[in-house]
């Protein structure tokens, strides 16, 4: 069995042990997330070549609601614009956004918080301690 199908299945055993069904919808879209490079929104994840089930766009929202739900997925972007998803990995992503075109990209840079998140832990004595790092801005292409 290769890396991704390992993977796959370890994400459909914690969507299972969360109460999701094992669907064909279900393995598809998370096929999908894990083979992209970039958080991605619906229709994204509906076109993808990995996505290779006939769904209906409700069907394939509501699926990711709920993977969001469960905290198996992650919705980044703006809230008046098309959100993107990932999937929710042991270790988190940091992401750029565009104000103008609403494209995320993932911050490639060492975490400029992660120490502070471990400190607040500790004196906090919160555990399964997490944050989201979204930074807005203009991309070069809306520069233009």
């Amino acid at each position: 069995m290769s890396g991704e199908n390992i993977r796959i299945e370890d994400l459909l055993k914690e969507c299972s042990s969360s109460g999701l069904r094992r669907t064909a919808a279900l393995e598809a879209c998370l096929r999908a997330l894990a083979s992209a490079e970039q958080p991605m929104t619906l229709q994204q994840i509906a076109a993808s070549s990995a996505f290779d089930v006939s769904c209906d766009p409700a069907t394939i929202y509501r699926l990711v609601s709920r993977l969001e739900e469960r905290r198996i997925v992650r919705r980044i972007g703006f809230h008046s614009r098309a959100a993107h998803y990932c999937l929710r990995e042991s270790h988190h992503q940091d992401y750029l956004i565009c104000r103008d075109c609403g494209s995320v990209e993932v911050l490639d840079i060492a975490c400029p918080v992660e120490h502070l998140e471990k400190k607040i832990a500790q004196e906090s004595g919160f555990s399964d301690l997490e944050h989201e790092l979204e930074f807005f801005g203009r991309c070069a292409n809306c520069q233009d």
